[in-house]
């Protein structure tokens, strides 16, 4: 697995890097560890499926390449939204996956937000959170009858959604002309990369082994066979030193191993070649994140008043949020995502903060970085299993904060206990896009197109 790339370059370049300059130690695998669970990648999910297997007695590998939360989890704007991308409804839902499915999965999502300040608040994490709600404005009257119509089914299902008026969602704002708005009372924010170490950390306390290196290889170990229901056993090939874990201080390459009744990749788009199977199953997008200048106080006070981050809903969202030390944070994704792109994002979406929001003063990117989403095409979640014992659940489509940290105690529960009549989608092989090279594409193309349709809404 080769998480490298072009990303390690902005990651210590990040507002959340600057803000949280304590990371989390692991020591680098030495020799053969065995486990009853291998997990590769230390994110949301990874950390969330760690921690809760490791609290129902598992012993549990937590394998990182780099350092916790290198991926999107470290670098995403912080948004907690207990929704799922794209606005899906249950009528949209239920043709995907059929109504059981459908029914534990919107009701998961909706869960998810308090899941996630509930988390924080019993592991004590300080990660900056605000339960504050989140703000998703309707620009036009089709997007306020989705708001309604989402209102209907969400408070159908428990989840006490609200549709704002055009003066509501004003005063929540501080800005712009939209029709209305969903408020959602359980989302918020935080900082994420504080929250994935503290994730991390609380792992470690309840027994989780988080070891450095380079997973390379994954093999069926028949040492390992019959170990577990449903698991053949597994043995990973795991590269230490030079070459390998870029973080160790030992310079000599070597290989490492861990031997797993079951293994879980939770590497999201970083998963590589690791596994064919899944790489060409997701679509993989690059996002674009920036933080403005610290704002003047007189602006603070008025924009964004009650810290409630907001993305419009837009074909290509509108997003902003506030952080701590007061500045506007927010991105999207690029047509053009070249190696390059970075700084033409930056003042692309400075110019987007300054044409939004009036009597801003001239937005300087003092930040800017960048990071890669996992997409799956429908914007729905995925638990892939690539053979017995041999899992990824995957694809949280630019919804990781909440969704992934559901998804992680979920699943631990179905390894603990193996009833997948609990499960939010349905468990299930790969399927990979046909000609998936051409899959690069497509993330510009819907996003030229989406652009194309709001600006043909807005004459």
């Amino acid at each position: 697995m080769n998480n490298r790339h072009t990303m390690h370059e902005t990651f210590s370049a990040s507002l959340w890097s600057a803000l949280t300059p304590e990371t989390v130690p692991a020591q680098p695998l030495q020799g053969t560890e065995t486990c009853d669970v291998a997990v590769v990648g230390a994110g949301f999910l990874g950390l969330s499926l760690a921690l809760h297997l490791a609290e129902q007695g598992a012993r549990v590998v937590l394998l990182e390449a780099d350092e916790v939360g290198f991926g999107a989890s470290g670098r995403n704007t912080g948004f907690v939204v207990p929704r799922l991308k794209g606005s899906l409804g249950q009528e949209a839902v239920t043709r995907l996956i059929g109504a059981d499915y459908a029914q534990r999965l919107l009701r998961l999502v909706g869960e998810a937000g308090d899941g996630v300040f509930d988390l924080v608040k019993r592991l004590g994490i300080a990660c900056d959170a605000e339960q504050n709600g989140f703000l998703a404005p309707a620009p036009s009257d089709a997007t306020l009858r989705s708001v309604e119509k989402q209102v209907r089914e969400g408070n159908a299902l428990g989840q006490p959604l609200v549709a704002l008026d055009a003066a509501q969602t004003r005063a929540q704002l501080g800005f712009g002309a939209y029709r209305g708005a969903l408020l959602v009372p359980s989302g918020g924010q935080i900082n994420p990369l504080a929250y994935v170490r503290g994730l991390a950390r609380a792992a470690q306390a309840a027994g989780v082994t988080l070891r450095q290196g380079r997973v390379t290889q994954i093999e069926a170990d028949r040492l390992q066979a019959g170990s577990a229901p449903g698991s053949g056993g597994w043995r990973l090939s795991v590269a230490v030193g030079e070459g390998g874990d870029r973080r160790s201080d030992d310079s000599s390459p070597r290989t490492a191993f861990v031997r797993a009744a079951r293994v879980v990749l939770t590497t999201n788009a970083l998963v590589g070649q690791l596994r064919g199977d899944v790489a060409r199953s997701l679509f993989p997008f690059a996002g674009f994140q920036i933080a403005s200048q610290v704002m003047p106080e007189a602006i603070r006070a008025t924009l964004l008043p009650q810290h409630q981050p907001m993305a419009d809903m837009r074909n290509s969202p509108f997003a902003l949020r506030w952080s701590r030390d007061g500045r506007l944070v927010g991105g999207g994704a690029s047509i053009f995502p070249t190696a390059g792109a970075l700084p033409r994002m930056a003042e692309y979406f400075a110019g987007k903060f300054n044409e939004a929001v009036p009597g801003l003063p001239a937005i300087r990117a003092e930040f800017q970085w960048r990071g890669v989403i996992a997409g799956t095409g429908d914007f729905l979640p995925r638990l892939w299993q690539s053979a017995p014992g041999l899992y990824a659940p995957i694809g949280c489509n630019g919804r990781g904060v909440a969704l992934t940290t559901a998804l992680g105690r979920v699943f631990a529960a179905y390894l603990n206990d193996g009833d997948a009549r609990a499960l939010p989608v349905p468990l299930q092989a790969p399927k990979p896009f046909p000609m998936h090279a051409l899959t690069r594409f497509g993330p510009s193309l819907w996003l030229a197109q989406a652009r194309w349709r709001d600006a043909r809404s807005a004459r």
